[in-house]
């Protein structure tokens, strides 16, 4: 096999032209460890963001065929989600999803024809609906009780409150333009997102809010007094604009509160998870029960995570959060490793919009690695399926089962 000749293997299947029969060839030649350095220089050449990786491709196989590294890296994350540091020659083509979720399940290739929704099982080509993933879309509600739907809103100046001009950037965030302290009445603001959406927030004050699906944070158009407080449900993400003068104060749900001068930290309080997790990044807060004296409660460190039940005023802290499972819906992918089979599929609901229903017991079996939120549901039942399991969509409700 020449240079050439798996030069245009690659080609064609970034064209989506391969044909069954090449992609039996091209799957083979990619696992060939006689091949290693003719696609590491194929690589190098033609997607350069390849070597910023720094991985050995066929130690990445490997893992890949273990089911270790299902990493999916599309073009299509939301913006203003999408992270900084996921850089890689997966980010070029959309070849690259396809073969690393197959690989991943240990199946062979196929095309990624999003398009036309078409999949194939065991050879056989089927039609599969195209429910797309989850994108920047939520619900700005102001003062007065006017909606905006801000995934329809026209960029740049979209509503006034009091002195502060609400804006939609060129990248689809809204940021909150004070131009002075409001007086009077305190002009409350809620955004919210829909199952399927997400979206991002910049308070008056700076601070920049990231929003998963289902979720609400409601805040005043200016911060005066003594304190900074916003209300929140679902999950969030904060990065705090730092003021010692106005502790900002986070009110979960009316269950817990969350105290902090300025850092950044990720709240789940979805009430379908048991739990209401808190998980400091940096800096330092202090969490409590909504009930708790003031001089109750615990203090997180960096790292750290607090929980506690939706119907239990206790806390317990987890002292090694993994920091990158907490924060990988807000860096644009789902993250398998650790996390229970049913949690998985809550995330899943949220952003596909859809139901799971399972045909007898929920399956105990550990996913591994991670996975773009940007790929549509049939990539996701596809890797599903590589890991023996049974699963069928029906109008929106995803059927899984054993074998």
């Amino acid at each position: 096999m020449t240079e050439q000749q798996l030069t245009y293997y690659f080609e064609r299947y970034a064209q989506g032209k391969l044909s069954e029969e090449e992609r039996v060839v091209f799957t083979g030649l990619l696992k060939d460890p006689a091949n290693k350095e003719m696609v590491e220089q194929i690589l190098d050449r033609d997607w350069p963001l390849w070597e910023n990786n720094q991985l050995d491709f066929s130690q990445e196989i490997a893992r890949i065929e273990q089911g270790v590294a299902s990493r999916i890296h599309a073009d299509t994350a939301v913006s203003g989600v999408r992270p900084a540091h996921r850089i890689g020659f997966l980010q070029k083509w959309g070849w690259a999803a396809a073969i690393l979720i197959l690989l991943g399940a240990g199946a062979y290739f196929y095309t990624t024809s999003k398009k036309t929704g078409k999949d194939f099982v065991e050879g056989k080509a089927i039609s599969t609906p195209g429910i797309l993933p989850g994108s920047n879309k939520a619900l700005l509600t102001l003062s007065d009780g006017t909606t905006i739907p801000l995934d329809s809103a026209a960029r740049g100046a979209i509503a006034q409150q009091g002195s502060a001009s609400i804006v939609k950037t060129a990248n689809d965030e809204i940021i909150y333009d004070a131009r002075g302290l409001s007086k009077g009445e305190v002009m409350m603001n809620t955004m919210s997102t829909p199952r399927g959406g997400q979206y991002r927030l910049t308070l008056p004050d700076g601070t920049t809010v990231w929003l998963n699906a289902a979720s609400a944070v409601t805040f005043p158009v200016a911060f005066t007094g003594n304190n900074r407080k916003v209300k929140v449900s679902g999950e969030v993400y904060m990065e705090v604009a730092k003021n010692a003068k106005m502790p900002f104060i986070v009110d979960v749900d009316g269950k817990a509160i969350v105290e902090v001068l300025g850092t950044s930290f990720n709240i789940n309080s979805y009430t379908d998870e048991g739990a209401i997790a808190t998980t400091l990044v940096e800096g330092r807060v202090k969490v409590l029960s909504a009930n708790a004296a003031p001089s109750g409660g615990v203090t997180l460190l960096p790292g750290q995570q607090a929980l506690q039940q939706h119907n239990i005023a206790t806390i317990t802290v987890n002292a090694n959060a993994n920091l990158e499972q907490v924060l990988a819906w807000k860096n644009g992918t789902f993250s398998f490793t650790g996390k229970s089979f049913s949690s998985v599929m809550k995330d899943v609901e949220r952003w596909y919009d859809i139901q799971v229903r399972y045909e007898g017991a929920i399956p105990t079996r550990k996913l591994k690695g991670e996975m773009d939120r940007g790929v549509q549901l049939t990539d996701l039942i596809r890797f599903l399926r590589g890991f023996g399991l049974h699963v069928e969509l029906k109008d929106r409700t995803l059927i899984i089962g054993e074998k």
